[in-house]
């Protein structure tokens, strides 16, 4: 369990949550506590008088975004993806948000959430927040995890065309690497979408109302980086396809390739096999029935097929 205290009259700091009273913490203070699921919540549970309905939900979590409004807080469950987990697991956090308090719950390592606690350490004005921003705070940087998920998936599909252009991967492999990225893709959007009820709740003026939030802005901004994320996803989506795409047309260049070739050979012969039927005909004239015949007719054959063949390479058919 950690616990940090921003204070804009003070300095920030870790701070033991027996020793600061939640009751007693001004509008210059905000008390983030970060705690596994794991750990024994009833301590914690007492100091920012949770419900028996909301420690059960942090023992046992549902993996779907949620929100639940209590008298003195509010609770709000959302998806972000595990880190190195390919496909993605989903990962649930807990956050419940009071005042000047804020409480997160995981099971392991919440990457999006180390960034975040990272980049805002040292003294910093974060206490002039209430609760409710630095909820949009935290929500804003779950969002940009997924985009964060987006870029290598990118540079993969780019690989993967240099790779299918160049001819450096075989057909099956190709397919097999494009269905990878794909079932990543679908994964990410399953879990994000769900976000979308969610944070279209707490952008509304009723939840300002109820939780007597100042942060409505804020939520409203989450919506629109919500929004640009599954766009984002969805852009992706389309490369996909067109990285398919560039899979079948250079198919089906390579087909119309040896087609072209058979065809020439198929035309190269055609002559020459019935000059051949011609000339092994029983009712030929004596004249024709000479070794002369025979070696005229070899040379006709021979340049009726070179024939065939230069045109063809002429006209760049082969």
């Amino acid at each position: 369990m950690t616990a940090f205290l921003y204070d804009a009259e003070s300095k920030d700091g870790h701070v033991s949550l027996g020793n600061v009273p939640v009751d007693h913490l001004n509008e210059q203070q905000l008390l983030w506590i970060d705690i596994s699921r794991d750990e024994d919540v009833a301590a914690i549970a007492r100091n920012l008088a949770l419900t028996a309905e909301s420690v059960r939900a942090i023992r046992d979590p549902s993996p779907e975004p949620a929100l639940f409004v209590h008298d003195d807080y509010v609770h709000v469950v959302v998806v972000a993806p595990a880190a190195d987990t390919i496909p993605y697991a989903p990962e649930v956090l807990d956050c419940l948000v009071g005042p000047n308090w804020v409480l997160t719950v995981h099971s392991e390592a919440v990457e999006f959430l180390g960034r975040f606690d990272e980049r805002i350490r040292g003294d910093s004005d974060l206490g002039k927040l209430d609760g409710h921003g630095f909820l949009a705070a935290i929500l804003q940087e779950h969002v940009a995890s997924y985009l964060a998920e987006i870029r290598p998936i990118e540079t993969a599909l780019d690989r993967l065309d240099l790779r299918s252009m160049t001819g450096r991967i075989g057909e099956e492999a190709l397919l097999r690497d494009l269905v990878r990225v794909r079932l990543r893709l679908a994964k990410l959007r399953r879990m994000l979408e769900p976000h979308r009820e969610l944070f279209a709740l707490l952008a509304r003026s009723e939840f300002a109302v109820l939780s007597g939030s100042q942060a409505a802005s804020d939520f409203e901004a989450l919506n629109v980086l919500l929004e640009q994320t599954l766009q984002s996803l969805e852009s992706v989506r389309e490369m996909i396809i067109g990285s398919f795409e560039i899979y079948t047309t250079w198919t089906a260049h390579g087909t119309n390739k040896v087609i072209k070739r058979l065809t020439v050979a198929s035309v190269a012969l055609l002559p020459p096999t019935l000059l051949a039927g011609v000339m092994g005909m029983n009712s030929l004239p004596r004249v024709l029935v000479t070794s002369t015949a025979f070696w005229v007719s070899t040379a006709a054959m021979a340049c009726l097929a070179l024939t065939v063949v230069t045109l063809a390479r002429v006209r760049e058919w082969i």
